[in-house]
């Protein structure tokens, strides 16, 4: 059985920003009960991991990434969207962030913002910590370059050892969403894989959410598919990635739209 859908937004940094987004989810009518739960994501990279210094203003510092998740008060699904390039040291790495994290309870689930993460090292954080659940990516090169049957093999060793799949072209920088190619990918992935929950992200707003999810289900005959917007919902100062901040009116308009085709 499939772990339960979520509906979820990313890349709050201030206690502010995430308690405002509780509310909204909140407001929207979402629950941890309700079928599609609330997900707050939490971006964590290998330089804030170390405390080095970084431009990008969707990341938290990381001593305060304690403070941002007892925010949540437990209202919400909160995850880790991690990322870092020294992936052959990646379990040490997610111990580093779940040791204090993990059996508080403060947060169970980690997204890898990698591209194909080492599977010896995804094997390890699992048995490590065997309640996490485990969201791997379908990155843009996957997406746009391989066809659905390479991609489930490309992800067929994985099996056992994630709960979720993301497709997610975007990558978080808003990108527009390739309806044709995910769906089609979507089509082979709930046959083969039934087991695991699947997702879409990919410039998420509330200007185009529902139309979106409206032809999802149109077309998938199903409506416990996962969503996530990061890019969607921020005002961008300049084009370089990371420069911008969270506009609580989009993330409104966002959840707002989106309980009118899933709850």
């Amino acid at each position: 059985m499939p772990p339960k859908p979520y509906i979820g937004i990313t890349g709050p940094t201030t206690i502010a920003d995430t308690r405002a987004i509780c509310r909204e989810f909140s407001d929207a009518g979402y629950t941890l009960e309700t079928p599609h739960q609330p997900m707050l994501g939490f971006l964590v990279s290998y330089k804030t991991l170390n405390a080095q210094p970084t431009t990008n203003k969707r990341y938290p510092k990381i001593e305060e990434l304690s403070q941002l998740l007892q925010a949540t008060e437990g209202e919400v699904f909160t995850m880790i969207h991690y990322n870092s390039r020294e992936t052959d040291t990646l379990a040490n790495q997610v111990s580093q962030i779940f040791n204090p994290l993990y059996d508080s309870g403060l947060c169970r689930a980690l997204q890898l913002n990698i591209v194909l993460p080492p599977l010896k090292e995804v094997k390890k954080i699992k048995q490590q910590f065997p309640d996490l659940k485990i969201v791997l990516q379908v990155q843009n090169n996957l997406v746009y370059e391989k066809t659905p049957t390479e991609v489930i093999t490309i992800f067929k060793p994985y099996e056992g050892h994630f709960d979720y799949l993301l497709i997610d072209p975007s990558g978080g920088r808003g990108l527009e969403f390739n309806m044709n190619k995910s769906l089609a990918l979507h089509s082979w992935l709930q046959h083969t894989h039934q087991e695991i929950g699947i997702g879409f992200a990919g410039g998420f707003t509330g200007e185009n959410v529902t139309k979106r999810c409206q032809t999802i289900i149109e077309q998938t005959k199903k409506d416990n598919f996962s969503i996530d917007s990061e890019g969607g919902l921020r005002d961008k100062l300049s084009q370089e990635y990371g420069d911008d901040l969270l506009n609580l009116q989009k993330c409104r308009d966002y959840l707002q739209e989106v309980s009118k085709v899933l709850k």
